[in-house]
């Protein structure tokens, strides 16, 4: 039996949807892994590496949505970059996104950081994606710059429809570490413990970037 006119119109729009859609940004090299001895120079960590409250630290510990009685907590912060000077900072954090083929203009939902600082709720200030829309999933990931701290949410979506869910906070945090450290940033063995442990894979501590300038 032929496909007929309408089954080679559905064949058709279906290569060309494929071939449309953008291949993922390719694996990045696992590059160098900062000493084990080092400490965290960041305000508001005691001495067991911990961020307990928010209001003591330029870290972030989630993110949160706007809501009638103020502001929830949605997902966990799970990446700190640690770096070398503040100004221009979070576009020196979003380079090698943009470098491996992240777009920055994206579908997403809007959602806030606090800012302990100035005692208010910000805007997310950068975001990226690997794709725009996340039809099939993707990894995506919002960023606040308080200080010379930068506080990352970074997770795999599920696919858009019927709408974006939450498949990894694991596997994103762990990528993004191979991304930056083969960009030449030091991913430190210490990880940040937020205790902002959360489903489905999230276990409340942070992966800390150092930032390298030559």
């Amino acid at each position: 039996m032929g496909f007929g006119r309408r089954g080679v119109l559905a064949a058709l729009a279906t290569g060309v949807g494929v071939a449309l859609v953008p291949a993922p940004p390719s694996q990045p090299q696992l590059g160098r892994v900062q000493s084990a001895d080092g400490r965290l120079q960041i305000d508001g960590v005691d001495a067991e590496g911990t961020i307990r409250d928010e209001r003591d630290s330029p870290v972030a510990r989630y993110h949160y949505k706007r809501t009638d009685d103020g502001f929830e907590p949605t997902s966990p912060i799970n990446v700190v970059f640690d770096l070398e000077r503040a100004p221009g900072g979070l576009e020196r954090v979003m380079a090698p996104l943009e470098d491996s083929g992240w777009v920055r203009s994206l579908e997403e939902y809007t959602r806030y950081a606090y800012d302990a600082d100035r005692d208010v709720y910000v805007r997310q200030q950068a975001t990226a994606a690997e794709t725009y829309y996340g039809t099939s999933g993707r990894r995506h990931v919002r960023c606040w710059q308080f200080g010379s701290v930068v506080s990352m949410q970074a997770h795999v979506d599920t696919g858009a429809r019927p709408k974006h869910g939450i498949e990894s906070y694991a596997d994103a945090r762990q990528y993004l570490s191979r991304l930056y450290a083969g960009e030449g940033w030091d991913v430190s063995p210490q990880t940040l413990n937020l205790e902002n442990a959360q489903e489905p894979d999230h276990d409340g501590y942070a992966t800390v970037i150092h930032e390298v300038e030559a």
